[in-house]
């Protein structure tokens, strides 16, 4: 919910109407006593530089006085500046030179008003201030809501699970050794096929060459499996998860490591990229039968910017198996099409 545009439903609910202006947002009110008019100036983002509030000041004057003109009106005019937060001393300084101009404060909730500012306009105050402390309140609640949408059960017991084995990795030994990782579950052609030792084929998801490994893989994970969890449910999105990452551990058997020289493969991006294939499947369904609830979570365009984003690092990049993503991107776009299709 983007505050300015609720401002402005604000003062459209207490009889304001937008006033046209090529470079300033304005909104005024016909009363008896003459117009009220509110300019409302946007927070300064990042890379822009803030105007002098003196030079705003000249600027809004002269809109003032041609509107006294147009309407034959006398003209009663507030300037609400937002921030993002308390705005910094020296603007403060700028500012409270001109009583004519109030601050919002969006993350504190808060109306500032400095000495030898005005106290009110119209009886505007209190009903501003009830305005922006029910935005922040808003603000808050929605924040939660979020932080709780990511942090779906398995999908976050799965992140963990993968921390917890690369910091106890860590301390047993180098996470960067390829020996030391085969020793520890990861895959390697030779111990599956000839000594049998398939659960590596599960093992080897949980494994990670390093922090930078780690780090990448479990923030994907928890930013796109949280979206698949809630849409197919805890059962569907284990099956989902390790029956792609399984079939990832076989693509890369048989396909990477069964080549000389030989090499080592661990890591949780075939799994993940099966959370992707899963939420392909997902908003294709939608889109052949026109429902549009699962396009909200990620849009087709959006997770085919991710998937071919992702296979393209790794085909331009060494030492990533390609195999392992292809065969669990396929194996998890199969696997919710089994599992939902009749949803």
């Amino acid at each position: 919910m983007d505050f300015i545009n609720e401002l402005q439903k604000f003062l459209k609910q207490l009889g304001f109407r937008p006033m046209e202006s090529q470079s300033k947002i304005i909104w005024i009110k016909d009363t008896d006593n003459g117009i009220q008019m509110i300019e409302i100036v946007p927070e300064t983002l990042p890379g822009q530089t803030r105007c002098p509030v003196a030079d705003r000041e000249s600027e809004i004057t002269q809109i003032e006085n041609a509107a006294m003109i147009r309407f034959q009106k006398r003209v009663d005019r507030l300037t609400l500046m937002i921030f993002k937060e308390l705005p910094e001393e020296k603007v403060v300084e700028e500012i409270a030179l001109y009583p004519d101009i109030w601050c919002l404060d969006k993350k504190n909730g808060r109306l500032l008003i400095y000495e030898n500012q005005r106290t009110d306009f119209g009886n505007l105050r209190d009903a501003l201030e009830k305005f922006i402390t029910a935005y922040r309140n808003y603000e808050v609640m929605e924040d939660k809501k979020e932080l709780h949408s990511i942090l779906q059960p398995v999908n976050t017991g799965l992140v963990i699970l993968n921390v917890l084995v690369f910091v106890v990795l860590s301390f047993l030994g180098d996470v960067l050794d390829p020996t030391f990782m085969a020793q520890h579950g990861a895959m390697v052609f030779e111990n599956v096929m000839k000594q049998g030792e398939y659960y590596r084929l599960f093992t080897s998801m949980f494994l990670h060459f390093g922090a930078d490994h780690l780090l990448q893989n479990m923030l994907i994970l928890l930013l796109i499996g949280c979206r698949l969890e809630r849409i197919v449910g805890k059962g569907k999105y284990l099956l989902i998860y390790f029956g792609a990452g399984v079939a990832s551990s076989l693509s890369s058997l048989f396909i990477t490591l069964a080549r000389e020289p030989y090499t080592v493969s661990a890591g949780a991006s075939g799994a993940i990229f099966g959370v992707m294939g899963g939420l392909l499947f997902l908003i294709l369904k939608d889109v052949i039968q026109k429902k549009r609830h699962r396009m909200k979570e990620i849009g087709l365009t959006g997770i085919v910017f991710i998937i071919v984003s992702a296979l393209s690092y790794g085909f331009s990049t060494t030492g990533v198996d390609n195999a392992a993503h292809l065969g669990g991107l396929i194996a998890g776009f199969v696997l919710t099409g089994i599992l939902t299709i009749r949803e």
